[in-house]
This record gives C-alpha cells, structure tokens and sequence, in this order.
C-alpha cells in the first residue's frame, strides 16, 4: 500500500508537470507552430512591401518625373540635390522618423517637388501612416501635367496603399485549429519498470499497480485566437509600431480507452496585450488561466503571468526573452502540499536557412517551484533544442530534444534524502498539407526521468497520429 500511496503523489506531480511544463518545447517542435504575435505581424504587416532600400521614384521612370518638376535655378538645384540625398541616406539607413522631418522641411521650401514628395509618401507607408501616404500621392496625381505612365505607377502605388490599409485597421481577426486522433502510451501511470526498490536501505516489492500501465487514447485538442486591433500605434526610436489584445481559448483531452483514472483534460484561457514593431521587435504579456482535470476529475487551477519580449536580430533569426509566475491550487485537501507558486525565467532564438527550407529553434530556462510542502518544492535548469525540414512541398519534418532538472527541497516520506531527478525528452514528427487547410500530423514522443530515489525511475513512449483543421 506504501508504494501504491506515493506513486499515486508521483502520478499527480508528473502528469500535470508534463503537459504544462512541455508546452514549450513541444510547440516549438512541431513545424506547423508559430507564435501568436508573429501570426499578428504578419497579418497585418503590408503585403508587397516596398524596399527601404530602393527607390520607390527610380521604379516609376524618373526621366519622365523630372519632366513634371520645377527647374530651380542652379544655387537651389545644389541646396535641393544635398538635402534630397541626405533624407535618402536616412531612408536607406531605416532612420524612417528623421527621414520624415527631412522631407518635410524640404518639401516645406521646395512645395513643387515631387520627388521628395512621393518619398514622403513611401515613409509613410512604411511606418503604416497610410493616410499621409495616401495624401502625398493623391497631390501628385492631381498635376494634370503628369506624364501618363508616371501617373499609372502612381495609381497602382496609391490602390495598394488603400488595401493595406483596409487589411491593417481590420479590428477582428480570428484564427484556429481543431484536432483528432490516436495515441499509444506504453507508460500511462508513470510506472517504475522494475520489481524490487530499495526504501531506507530495504528492499521493496513493487506492487503490479506500481509497474508501467500501456494503453490507447483518443485525444482531442482545439483552440482559436482572437485579436482585436484598436488602431493605436507608437513611436519607438525610429521605427513605429501598434499594440493589438490577444485572446486565446485551447481545450485538450486525452480519454484512454482502459485506464481512465488517468485522463487527462485542460482548460487554457490567455488574454493580454502585445506591442509589435514589425521588423524590430515585440512584446506581450499574457494573463493565462489552465484547468486541469485527471481522472475526469477536477485536478487544479494554475493562474500565470507571462511577459515576454522578441526581437528580429535578421530577417531570418529572432531571440526572446521571457518569465512566468505560476499560482498552483490543487483542489482536493489531500494535496495542499502541492499548492504553491512557480517562477520560470527563459531565453530561446530561432532562426532559418536555406529560404526557409530549415529551421533551427532553441532555449535555456531555470524554474523555482516553492511548495506549501517543501518535499513538492523545487529548483532547476531546463533546455531545448529543434529543428524543422520542409522536406518536400507541404510537407516537413521535426524533431526536438528536451532536458529538466528536479531538484528537490525536502526528502518524501520514508527516503533519506531528497529527490534529484533528471528529466529527458525527445519529440520527432511529421505533417503535411493538404487541401489548404487540412493537416495530418504523426509523432512519437518519448520521455525518461532519471532519479536518484529508484521508485521514481520511468521512461515513456508516446506515439500519435491524427487530423487537424486549420481555420
């Protein structure tokens, strides 16, 4: 009964810790994932930017344009030409606010200038002031003197203007995926594949309720993010950005079709803002609220905090930075020990090579769990690595491999010392796209803990396949 008692505590522990606590790697792991913010980025980031390197005159004819402009005299021909230049090297240096304040005081002494004008307007649409951008080629296009193909790049300039604009003052926008499909779990109970245990320098039995338990499930999970654009925007340094308020709903189930004390279910509720600098950087953070249920049975209720900051070091590789405070409360008094709060900082880069075709993604952590019971208390580092492959149209691979240290503050009843467990976890899978919107998706995850108190000792083996539905 002893070791049917305290692998029941282990069960309680392990389950919740290893859907929440792997939430990380796993998302990241997987190849059809991507953070909410940059899903926000890029939907409402322009469509066919223009280069801030190029110049959006030289792409519309510029012998034609010079044919409209003023012919100043020589003295002002060199004032306008040193000033007009400086502006583009600011452009060309993405110091889009100065090169704003530069055109502007040109154009303040030079009204006929085109050239300066129509850049103005390309600032502006860069920085997402669509108005102003919209204003400063409208200006141009009313010279009835404008040549006939300058005015047609110019009407093509101004409709796309019009439909970035419709795109970005979008206030809804929602996004989901719903899945189905099997799994087989060769270790349902976190059971120890062994039969003696040594307790106290004893050697124990292990009872057959205490030894690993194989079983298939059905598992469900389905989520939808919604985010709400309320237009407002911000300078930050040179650049300019927009603040946006997420909210996402996930449910997961997993029902096994024997042992079903051990199903599992959680209930996810985030909602917070997010501040994006699209090129540059973003942050958000989250207010998350998971339910969860084993056994069909309510579990407990985690509340976290989550900040988090990214920031686009190229356009292929990104850095972040985050932290999270969790409340635990488990319901039953049973397990009040349990409750507590958990801090996890974390820093993790992703990047991509050859176009895309790969993907690499990584992060280091250090979590603190303080317990009401110190013997559920711990600390330790923990760590990914992955990778993505497109390895044929719609279709990738990928695989990701995860490290978690327990190290627990107080020895569990009857043990001499308390636990140290390490924590090993490797995910490899597969998808493909189909029919735009319709995903299958098979994997294998398999975790091993090794710990230095012989009970607690398990490895698992996980392997799913299913549908998803993207919407």
């Amino acid at each position: 009964m002893l070791l049917l008692a305290l692998r029941k505590q282990k069960e309680l522990t392990n389950e919740s810790e290893a859907h929440l606590a792997a939430r990380m790697q796993h998302r990241t792991a997987r190849a059809d994932s991507q953070s909410d913010t940059q899903q926000v980025v890029r939907q409402v980031t322009p469509s066919r930017p223009i280069n801030k390197r190029g110049s959006f005159v030289l792409q519309l004819s510029l012998a034609l344009l010079l044919a409209v402009f003023a012919r100043p005299s020589a003295v002002r021909a060199d004032d306008i030409q040193e000033r007009f230049t400086d502006a583009m090297e600011a452009v060309q240096a993405e110091r889009l606010n100065t090169a704003r304040a530069m055109l502007r005081e040109l154009l303040a002494d030079y009204p006929t200038l085109y050239r300066a004008r129509l850049e103005l307007a390309r600032v502006d649409y860069l920085t997402r002031n669509f108005d102003a951008a919209e204003a400063q080629v409208t200006e141009v296009l009313n010279d009835p003197d404008l040549p006939p193909s300058v005015k047609t790049n110019l009407t093509a300039f101004l409709a796309q203007i019009r439909d970035d604009r419709r795109t970005f003052e979008k206030k809804h926008r929602w996004s989901g995926q719903v899945y189905g499909g099997a799994m087989y779990d060769s270790n349902v109970n976190f059971g120890v594949a062994r039969d003696i245990v040594e307790i106290g320098g004893l050697n124990f039995q292990v009872l057959p309720g205490s030894k690993p338990k194989e079983d298939g499930a059905a598992v469900i999970d389905a989520g939808a993010l919604h985010t709400y654009n309320p237009g407002w925007s911000f300078e930050a340094g040179e650049d300019s950005g927009f603040v946006v308020w997420q909210s996402q709903f996930n449910a997961y189930y997993r029902r096994y079709f024997e042992e079903t004390d051990y199903n599992l279910g959680v209930a996810t509720l985030r909602t917070g803002p997010a501040w994006v600098v699209p090129e540059k950087w973003s942050a958000s953070i989250g207010l998350q609220l998971d339910q969860l249920w084993l056994g069909d049975e309510r579990l407990a209720l985690f509340t976290t905090l989550n900040p988090n900051v990214t920031w686009d070091v190229t356009n292929q590789t990104q850095l972040s930075a985050g932290f999270v405070i969790t409340e635990r409360n488990y319901r039953k008094d049973e397990d009040d020990g349990r409750d507590g709060r958990l801090y996890r900082g974390n820093l993790g880069f992703s990047t991509i090579y050859q176009r895309g075709i790969l993907g690499l993604q990584g992060g280091i952590g250090y979590a603190n769990f303080d317990g009401d019971d110190n013997r559920f208390s711990y600390t330790g580092p923990e760590g990914f690595l992955g990778g993505t492959w497109n390895a044929w149209e719609r279709g990738s691979l990928y695989t990701s491999v995860g490290y978690r240290k327990f190290k627990f503050k107080a020895p569990e009843p009857l043990f001499p010392e308390a636990r140290d467990d390490d924590e090993y976890r490797l995910i490899v899978g597969a998808r493909h796209i189909f029919a735009q919107t319709w995903m299958v998706r098979g994997e294998w995850i398999y975790t091993n803990n090794k710990s230095n108190i012989a009970l607690y000792d398990f490895d698992r083996n996980q392997i799913s396949l299913g549908l998803a539905k993207n919407w």
